[in-house]
């Protein structure tokens, strides 16, 4: 396990201070048991309920459970451990508390013992900053997920008699809907799924994905996302499907023996309402792939340091859970250019060297379908080779994409396209968006129905006739965006035929 080796070399490094970023307390404390073991050194654990209490002994050490009682016996104890301190964050505001950490630490540097934080929120004073190390316990692997299914016939503390059926197949489409949890969400997760019959089959696989998407929806962030697009329901953007045709098979490990390294992802900028949240939502399903959909606009919080940890938080449950299409609608609500940002204490600033470092550097195989309205409010940084592998304009549709467009819309509803004149719409629609076509369709439903008749072209003309596009309301912006993207973009539909 890579969080096992890698905070035993930490330890080992004789660093003083380890401050283990996690929720998951007991899964952190299981760890380090097991390190502790190995090392020969013994094990401390500290709660503001009970003080200190060594692993193996019922009784804690006598008058620990003030934060400076238990760092006055850490300080004084020559015995070679390990101090597991739980939420010790909240006294990290003490100037007393962190000045005996200093005093600590001086003795710890060469010492085989070290003080950890654990603590969901990273609250690090700058006065012993040099002498503390950031770990972040990582989400449950597929292999320890793996195990946690294993437990449900052996605990009996679980449920009794429980079963698990399941083919391999099954299981790792199981494995996949755990996958992003912490131990104790899937453990709560698999325990939902055996309330009913005891038993965890492939028909218990909607139960653990509900559980998955209220977990990730706690914070607002990071949302599961399931619908039914495909790229059949995407008109036009024959550029841009044959890109992502020639990628289908991208994350299977054919690819990766061909030597094949994932696709990074896509940016998509343009005219508002032309179907880029669309075609993001659509590669997923297409692809077979999970969905993630990432809100930058709600990353912000006024807590201090609260706003990173929501943004690693995210792209960690994202990375736990690849191969997965992360969809970031709108990406300047959230990344801003750093000149744009300099009254919120830098906040903005760090989020987006964070989001910009993992872009260039995350190894799992994450595809970030992204989007853009306004290109002029995102940090050049942004758009440079190595953050996505390719940048694409959606244009208003032109003639045979609008009635691509107009067929589908019509099919969603139960019309057949054939019976109605589809070139005389599309050629009424010109400079519509695809959504204000699909909108022409819904008035004329509507008047439709009011009037009991059938929907009808005239019909649909009708309400084309009363709407005045975005692209004559907004004509300047439109076409400075169109002109910003000749020749830094590549279209996603064709350049050719009747505009």
């Amino acid at each position: 396990m890579a969080d096992v080796q890698d905070l035993e070399t930490l330890i080992n490094s004789r660093y003083p201070i380890l401050y283990l970023e996690t929720h998951e307390e007991r899964r952190a404390e299981d760890l380090l048991e097991g390190i502790a073991h190995h090392l020969g050194l013994a094990l401390f654990t500290w709660t503001a309920t009970e003080g200190l209490r060594r692993q193996g002994q019922d009784k804690p050490v006598y008058q620990t459970k003030a934060p400076m009682e238990a760092l006055g016996f850490i300080g004084t104890s020559d015995l070679p451990a390990l101090y597991l301190l739980k939420d010790f964050h909240r006294y990290l505001e003490q100037p007393e508390v962190v000045r005996k950490l200093r005093d600590i630490c001086g003795a710890y540097r060469k010492a085989r013992r070290a003080i950890l934080i654990c603590s969901p929120v990273v609250l690090i004073p700058p006065e012993i900053e040099k002498d503390t190390v950031l770990f972040t316990l990582k989400l449950p692997t597929r292999e320890e997920l793996r195990a946690l299914l294993r437990e449900v016939e052996t605990d009996p503390v679980v449920v009794r008699g429980a079963t698990v059926l399941l083919n391999p197949a099954e299981e790792e489409r199981v494995l996949q809907a755990l996958a992003g949890l912490t131990r104790a969400e899937g453990r709560r997760a698999i325990l939902e799924a055996l309330a009913d019959d005891r038993c965890l089959s492939i028909e218990d696989l909607p139960k653990l994905l509900n559980v998955k998407r209220r977990a990730l929806g706690k914070d607002g962030v990071l949302e599961y996302y399931e619908g039914g697009e495909t790229l059949d329901d995407v008109g036009g953007m024959e550029r841009l499907k044959a890109w992502l045709a020639k990628r289908r098979e991208a994350f299977t490990p054919e690819a990766k023996a061909f030597g094949l390294d994932p696709p990074k992802g896509l940016l998509l900028v343009g005219v508002q309402g032309c179907g880029k949240s669309l075609c993001c939502k659509a590669v997923a399903r297409s692809w077979g792939l999970p969905l993630l959909q990432l809100d930058p606009g709600r990353l912000y919080d006024k807590y201090i340091g609260e706003t990173e940890r929501r943004l690693r938080q995210a792209l960690q449950q994202a990375e736990a859970v690849a191969p997965v299409v992360l969809w970031v609608d709108e990406l300047e609500k959230g990344f801003v250019a750093v000149g744009s940002a300099e009254t919120d204490a830098g906040v903005s600033a760090r989020v987006l060297g964070s989001f910009l470092g993992w872009l260039q550097d995350r190894r799992a195989a994450v595809f970030v379908a992204a989007t853009s309205n306004n290109i002029q409010a995102l940090p050049p940084e942004l758009l440079r080779k190595g953050r996505f592998d390719e940048i694409f304009f959606v244009d208003l549709p032109r003639q045979a994409e609008r009635e691509a467009i107009l067929a589908i819309h019509l099919k969603k509803r139960g019309r057949d396209p054939a019976r109605f004149e589809l070139a005389a719409l599309a050629g009424a629609g010109r400079g519509f968006s695809g959504a204000e076509l699909e909108q022409a369709i819904v008035a004329a439903l509507y008047s439709a129905f009011a009037g009991k008749r059938e929907l009808t072209t005239e019909l649909i003309l009708e309400e084309m006739r009363q709407t005045v596009p975005l692209s004559t309301t907004m004509r300047e912006e439109v076409e400075a965006l169109r002109a910003w993207a000749k020749g830094r973009t590549v279209m996603a539909g064709s350049e050719s035929g009747t505009p």
